[in-house]
């Protein structure tokens, strides 16, 4: 090696540094820059700006609904309709047992002060309520169909078993809240109205007050989402509305009808026990199985609540399964 190139070596390894790099920034704004390169990008992958979240599409879904009239006016229905029905069975239990009627002369369940009466006239109102909370649900999602904004839904949220979920969270919150505040005013409002106030509650009937006051407008909130799902299965006001008659009102009528003239054909009790309208009402009766000793199978409470919810769950499922896999146009 010649004495040129030596010193040249030489001088290239002093020009080396020995310590750390200074130049490689450790913190302040030139690290975060250099977070921000596609090397270390993974550290800020974690909810990048627009992504899409869960509570974020239930949010908008309660905007949605609530930007609109019909909504307000819906669930202004279901709230003051209970009162309306149990302000209406009080006045005409106490014209019956003042006026015209005798006291004596009524059975003691239809007095004004038993607990019949009471909880009858209280949780009178979710019979009227449970049509107007399923057309609700229905006209959540068909009015989107019928307005041609679902497909500004679906660009924002591709996800649509997402949007599906969130409109059914955003809708069972706005149920839940009128029908519990209406709750509320009728037993207020029969407190008020009925003598004797709730009288005693049988032993068959334990927790009566609790079963009408908490699962009433649990039970609203099945029929809701009952209407959602048929709803997105019709995609179609008309459809869905016409569906939800027909399961509510049109079965338990003619089965009803169908037993009274045939009188072999009893087994129909079964199948007219297992309408939503006929399980709604042994829900909020607080049937026992002693009560209805020697007439046949009949579901208590509970078991109307779950097969109630096995309607509300097979309804949803056919809607769901419609609407990811249908074209919207």
């Amino acid at each position: 090696m010649s004495a040129g190139s030596g010193r040249r070596f030489r001088r290239s390894l002093r020009e080396v540094p020995s310590g750390p790099d200074n130049a490689t920034p450790r913190h302040g704004s030139a690290f975060t820059r250099l977070r921000r390169t596609s090397g270390l990008s993974f550290l800020d992958s974690r909810r990048p700006c627009g992504q899409l979240t869960f509570f974020g599409a239930v949010r908008g879904e309660l905007r949605k609904m609530l930007s609109l009239r019909s909504t307000w006016v819906l669930l202004l229905i279901v709230m003051l309709l209970q009162p309306l029905s149990t302000g209406l069975m009080a006045c005409g239990t106490r014209a019956m047992a003042g006026l015209g009627w005798q006291t004596d002369r009524l059975p003691a369940h239809l007095l004004p002060a038993s607990s019949d009466v009471f909880w009858s006239a209280v949780a009178f109102g979710l019979f009227p309520g449970m049509i107007v909370a399923g057309i609700l649900g229905i006209l959540v999602l068909t009015r989107e169909f019928s307005d041609a904004t679902i497909e500004s839904t679906l660009t924002a949220n591709p996800r649509r078993g997402m949007v599906l979920t969130a409109k059914g969270l955003a809708l069972a919150l706005l149920t839940w809240l009128a029908a519990q505040v209406g709750l509320l005013l009728s037993w207020i409002l029969a407190t008020l109205l009925l003598p004797g106030r709730s009288g005693v509650l049988p032993a068959y009937k334990p927790g009566l007050a609790l079963i009408d006051l908490l699962g009433g407008p649990l039970m609203l909130i099945l029929f809701a989402l009952m209407g959602l799902g048929l709803g997105a299965l019709s995609r179609s006001k008309v459809g869905g509305i016409g569906t939800f008659l027909g399961l509510t009102l049109a079965l338990p009528l003619i089965l009803g009808l169908m037993q009274g003239l045939n009188s072999h054909a009893g087994w129909l009790q079964i199948p007219f026990r297992l309408t939503p309208t006929s399980l709604l009402s042994t829900f909020l009766c607080g049937l026992g199985q002693a009560v209805e000793a020697g007439r046949g199978w009949w579901p208590t409470w509970w078991q109307a609540g779950l097969i109630m919810m096995v309607w509300t769950a097979l309804c949803c499922a056919l809607g769901t399964l419609v609407f990811r896999r249908a074209d919207i146009g």
